[in-house]
């Protein structure tokens, strides 16, 4: 079980630091995003399956909207959530480690007419931004790309980029590793579902056990886990969604003061 699933966590030497594990974990992740998502910017819009709509429609409705407000989307991708928060009157950057994928969001906005979206190609790890400086931080199945250690880092952050009154929203993917009734089911279900399938099936099944248990490519965690980082971050009045098996959003709100 990954450490973060008990609470907030990551591998630091005694004055603080990252070590040199956590380090590498970062680069290495990093690496492998960028590869694999400059390679399905094409065709990543048709891959977006009717779950993962939902969670997304369900982020955006808990968002706390008005013309006007500051926004940053982790992980846009081709810019579903951003492009949704820039016809509702928001100024949006939206933020990709892929340049691929940035281009074609700002080629997207481009053709709906929008003038209030733009972009930046870098890991979500290496975002800066100025304190207080933006009104909602959102991230639709993207931060369970990050290590863990990454994961609390984000959550710290985006505390820290919000004007006070400002939402931390998180749609992901959020399960644990078998630890708990909940995720039992979560993954039995896909197995039954993948084993359907036949022999393709049980290819994916394989594929995706390795990459669960190695955590490879994917690494969620629950959103009781999300809760704690975003407690122990300092936000307040959060909210915990569940929108289909394996999905939720979470949202936190930084104090007025």
């Amino acid at each position: 079980m990954s450490n973060i699933e008990n609470g907030p966590s990551g591998r630091h030497d005694s004055s603080g630091v990252p070590s040199w594990r956590t380090k590498l974990g970062t680069a290495v992740s990093i690496r492998t995003q960028t590869r694999k998502w400059g390679r399905r910017a094409d065709t990543w819009d048709q891959h977006n399956d009717a779950g993962m709509a939902k969670v997304s429609a369900r982020a955006i409705e808990m968002c706390d909207l008005r013309p006007g407000m500051d926004c940053v989307d982790l992980g846009c991708g081709t810019g579903r959530l951003a492009l949704i928060l820039a016809h509702e009157g928001a100024n949006v950057l939206g933020v990709d480690v892929s340049p691929a994928m940035i281009e074609r969001m700002q080629a997207r906005a481009t053709a709906e007419g929008i003038t209030t979206v733009r972009g930046v190609a870098t890991p979500i790890e290496r975002l800066t931004l100025p304190p207080a400086s933006v009104d909602l931080v959102i991230t639709n199945y993207a931060l369970h790309h990050l290590v863990d250690a990454d994961k609390a880092k984000i959550v710290t952050a985006a505390f820290g980029w919000l004007r006070p009154g400002g939402q931390f929203v998180i749609s992901d993917m959020m399960l644990g590793r078998g630890s708990t009734t909940r995720d039992r089911e979560i993954i039995a279900s896909k197995v039954r579902s993948m084993a359907k399938k036949g022999i393709p099936g049980y290819w994916r099944i394989l594929k995706n056990a390795g990459r669960y248990l190695l955590r490879v490519h994917e690494r969620p965690i629950t959103p009781e886990a999300w809760s704690r980082l975003f407690e122990a971050a300092g936000f307040r009045d959060i909210t915990v969604s569940v929108v289909v098996q394996e999905a939720a959003v979470v949202r936190g709100t930084k104090p007025s003061s």
